[in-house]
């Protein structure tokens, strides 16, 4: 069984016989579109959530009440289905299958209820090609994406990763003689240097709801008939394939973090890529997957680290100095326009943790100009960089994603060329472990990040392969150690990496394409 897609008819049978309506794991947006089409209101009785694994941010949660548009409605588990009697359901989320199994789960009575889901414009338009190419065979087509969803796009991210790590290895092992290579990105005209007539090609995501016929059919021919379609973080797009389609979440990296907001994808992909059978026990947890679905390859990205992009490094005018230290904050507070994913504001005047003050920064700086060091911040693209931006240094560069994404440059393609590291709870910091060189956390705010967002694992100090930085000092002293080739922590950072990783070597991307049988 599935759930019906709700019809003018079906809504006319529901107000005239007056029934109440219950959403189901709702999204504002879907909800807007729904009651300019219909008029609903009067008829909304309650909200229904997968309570024990999500809560919906776009819900303002007070007790067991959801405020939304202007109203207030109760809120109820699933498993409250078989208690609201003469009553239709909802569903008003991408997955309405998914959700309706979820929910059958939950229904005890012999007469089941109705259950429908809303099809906004980009699924009404989703389900025409779905259909129309339910029948005709899959191609020799491979399909990748990075990035967030649309809503949260800055420039590059949609070109970037494991996704292009593992694209450019098909490429230089010339899989682009049997398969068409196909990106979806924001806007193809800035990737038209890397197309090749016929098999490597870019095609825009706007596509999928496009006002021009070619453009759409152009997007729905390459989704509904890639034999392999491979992404970095949203995954939505790829919600309907059908069953010979094989989807792969490459991931960003396997860090510290937990993963907030949970939910399932044990049927929203078939395989995700990790470094060790340690991480792929997590995420079975954090994600809900089978067992077969974790497969242990290492991450494409991290065979970059391997071959350090010289030609890059003299293009992006990066100083002389007899050492280098990156230093990659994990994402906290979002810049302008991206606030809804914010995570964790830092107090200070600089947006960095230890180094919160203008002085501190100048005294880092004299610092690093005694040891004939350079330290180069590398923030994540989402990071609000204003506070740091107005602060005048010599020897800490700011390499902005900006200038990253103007030289066409991977942050994994330089670290190579660093002689540590200072990093937090941010993945970058368990990739850095293959180069075996020296790693400091920053942790002055460990509590307030653990209880805001938390750790895939538990006492998280005995899981840190380096220096533990809670305070200017600290951060100070291991700058120097650096600077002065002192290595006090190799013994616990390479017993953490033959537990992190299970391999040590720049072929991830070899092995993620012989696991999927692609040749």
């Amino acid at each position: 069984m599935e759930a019906l897609k709700l019809t003018s008819d079906h809504v006319r049978n529901m107000v005239e016989n007056g029934r109440d309506i219950y959403l189901v794991d709702f999204s504002e947006k879907y909800l807007e579109e729904l009651l300019g089409k219909y008029d609903l209101s009067d008829r909304l009785a309650g909200v229904l959530l997968d309570i024990d694994n999500r809560i919906s941010k776009d819900i303002k949660r007070g007790g067991q009440r959801a405020s939304f548009g202007g109203k207030d409605l109760p809120v109820y588990s699933y498993q409250s289905i078989s208690e609201l009697e003469d009553a239709s359901f909802l569903i008003l989320n991408d997955y309405f299958n998914e959700t309706y199994d979820k929910l059958s789960q939950w229904i005890k009575r012999e007469e089941k209820p109705a259950i429908y889901y809303y099809a906004n414009e980009e699924t009404e338009i989703d389900l025409y090609y779905r259909k129309k190419y339910q029948d005709e065979p899959l191609g020799n087509l491979i399909l990748f994406r990075s990035g967030p969803h649309a809503s949260s796009y800055v420039k590059g991210m949609d070109f970037a990763d494991n996704a292009r790590a593992l694209f450019e290895y098909m490429l230089s092992k010339h899989f682009d003689e049997k398969y068409e290579l196909v990106w979806l990105v924001k806007d193809p005209q800035e990737y038209a240097l890397y197309e090749k007539e016929g098999r490597v090609s870019f095609l825009s995501y706007d596509w999928a709801v496009s006002e021009k016929e070619e453009e759409r059919d152009c997007y729905y021919r390459a989704l509904c008939l890639a034999k392999y379609i491979f992404f970095t973080d949203a995954y939505g797009f790829a919600r309907n394939s059908r069953h010979d389609q094989i989807r792969v979440q490459l991931w960003h990296g396997c860090g510290f973090k937990t993963r907030v907001n949970f939910v399932r994808c044990e049927k929203r992909y078939e395989y995700t890529t990790v470094i060790s059978e340690l991480y792929a026990k997590i995420h079975q947890d954090i994600y809900g997957l089978r067992e077969e679905q974790v497969l242990v390859t290492g991450y494409g990205k991290q065979d970059w680290l391997f071959h350090p992009h010289r030609e890059a490094w003299e293009a992006l005018c990066i100083p002389r100095a007899d050492k280098y230290i990156f230093w990659l904050p994990t994402f906290r507070m979002a810049k302008t326009g991206l606030e809804k994913l914010n995570e964790y504001d830092l107090t200070g005047q600089t947006g960095l943790p230890v180094v919160n003050t203008p002085e501190r920064l100048q005294e880092l700086d004299k610092l690093l100009g005694d040891l004939n060091t350079l330290l180069i911040i590398k923030l994540h693209p989402f990071q609000d960089q204003e506070r740091l931006m107005k602060i005048n240094m010599e020897h800490v560069v700011l390499l902005e994603h900006e200038r990253l994404v103007e030289k066409d440059v991977q942050i994994n393609q330089l670290l190579g060329l660093g002689d540590g590291l200072i990093s937090d709870y941010s993945s970058a910091a368990v990739d850095y472990l293959l180069l075996d060189k020296p790693i400091g956390f920053t942790l002055e705010d460990m509590k307030e990040y653990e209880e805001s967002r938390g750790f895939v694992f538990d006492n998280i100090r005995e899981w840190l392969p380096g220096a533990e930085l809670f305070t200017f000092t600290d951060l100070c002293s291991f700058v120097r150690e650096i600077g002065l080739g002192i290595d006090r922590t190799k013994e616990k950072r390479r017993r953490l990496k033959s537990i992190m990783h299970k391999y040590d070597d720049d072929q991830s991307c070899r092995r993620i394409t012989e696991a999927l049988g692609i040749d």
